[in-house]
């Protein structure tokens, strides 16, 4: 999922950035784990280590690009080098001032904006968000049950399933039971694992079949698990840039 920060300095036109993005976070629409909207510059430089710490996704708008909203996409490009940058400008701009290598935007987004072209770029950066990461190495899962630790590749989980007051994870041919919460265990799991049930955490890399139907998502080890209302929407934005 991708994590948002925001600054719309252009909030007063008519269908603006933060304006869109907030009614598609909201309703589920487009694939936003976190969303933060700022209007001026001095406020986002003042919190620029909280807002930016988590951010994978930055989009600025401005009617004149100056070397203020350079800096701050040139400072987080050399932090995060798969950040990805989105400016929103009028189409009397002079965009050969941002497109540098020192800041590779992901995208150009001309005012008066377009809605669909919105949505279409988030989920396109979206999509090629999930491709670099697939690439980097897999983190490993770490619990401890009872006075043993045990180390999973992320790549071999299926699901995590609550069981009373454990915890248990389903890998390839077996199932480890240990004490914690959904909270704990989505903090230390990368983006492709998400909450589809109460009960449930799921690999979205596993998934081979979804039924909006049955309400039920089948796996590749050819398991099935419940989804809830209160995550489908979020299942089904994920799906739809994977394709299942």
């Amino acid at each position: 999922m991708l994590n948002m920060v925001v600054l719309d300095t252009l909030n007063q036109e008519d269908n603006n950035i933060s304006s869109i993005l907030k009614k598609a976070y909201v309703r589920r629409e487009l694939p936003i784990k976190s969303l933060a909207v700022v209007y001026e510059l001095l406020p986002l430089l003042q919190r620029a280590k909280e807002h930016m710490e988590k951010c994978n996704v930055f989009i600025a708008s401005f009617s004149r690009i100056t070397q203020e909203y350079l800096d701050i996409s040139q400072s987080l490009r050399r932090k995060k080098e798969n950040v990805f940058i989105i400016f929103v400008v009028n189409n009397k701009t002079d965009i050969s001032f941002c497109v540098r290598p020192s800041v590779r935007p992901a995208g150009i987004l001309f005012i008066p904006l377009d809605e669909l072209k919105v949505y279409q770029t988030i989920k396109e950066i979206y999509m090629e968000y999930m491709r670099i990461i697939s690439r980097e190495k897999q983190p490993v899962f770490t619990i401890k049950c009872g006075g043993e630790y045990f180390s999973i590749d992320t790549e071999d989980i299926s699901f995590f399933e609550g069981k009373g007051k454990k915890i248990a994870v389903k890998t390839r041919g077996q199932e480890i039971l240990f004490y914690s919460n959904f909270s704990a265990i989505l903090e230390q799991l990368p983006d492709w694992f998400i909450r589809c049930h109460k009960g449930y955490v799921v690999n979205t890399k596993q998934i081979v079949q979804a039924s909006f139907t049955s309400m039920n998502l089948t796996l590749k080890d050819k398991c099935t698990i419940p989804i809830s209302r209160t995550y489908r929407d979020d299942i089904k934005v994920l799906l739809n840039g994977k394709g299942v």
